[in-house]
């Protein structure tokens, strides 16, 4: 009995030029939009603009606004030096959040998590349900970036390759 051992078949021996994509392993935000670290950075940086252009405004209202625009905007409540050390705070939070996306960090995102369960608290106290949603909501992308940072399922190694996903931007 002879033995025929002419097999063609290409083996890939793991060369630079690989052509074998891997799948991604890591969650996509609301399931198809944009890998965890996007969305991370992505809602950050829109909530760091958001809070400076409301740390801007009530300075300004402090400074220009009439008694009516205060009561409206009900800051005759709360002392200004406390609303600029609530919003510098969250503005840090934030910056804290996209410096930790983008070096692929566990420790600043976590900061960013505490702030929004401190909010989703204060929010549930306050009977504030839309609120308690935003920052339940907010606190989705975060936790899952910390998740598969941990896990290794998500490294600065295989994010071009594998783990990087869009729907919008390149």
């Amino acid at each position: 009995m002879s033995s025929n051992n002419n097999n063609n078949t290409a083996v890939s021996m793991g060369s630079p030029v690989d052509t074998v994509k891997k799948t991604k392993q890591g969650h996509s935000f609301l399931g198809c939009l944009c890998d965890m670290r996007r969305a991370v950075i992505m809602l950050d940086t829109l909530g760091m603009i958001g809070s400076i252009i409301a740390l801007v405004a009530v300075i300004l209202y402090d400074k220009y606004g009439s008694e009516e625009d205060k009561k409206a905007l009900m800051l005759e409540n709360y002392d200004l030096g406390a609303l600029i050390a609530i919003y510098s705070a969250v503005i840090i939070c934030h910056v804290s959040a996209v410096i930790g996306a983008v070096t692929f960090t566990i420790c600043p995102i976590l900061i960013t998590i505490a702030m929004n369960i401190a909010y989703a608290v204060i929010s549930g106290l306050d009977k504030n349900w839309i609120g308690l949603g935003i920052y339940i909501f907010l606190l989705y992308p975060h936790v899952f970036l910390c998740q598969e940072l941990a896990k290794g399922t998500m490294t600065r190694e295989n994010y071009r390759g594998q783990e990087r996903q869009s729907c919008c931007c390149v």
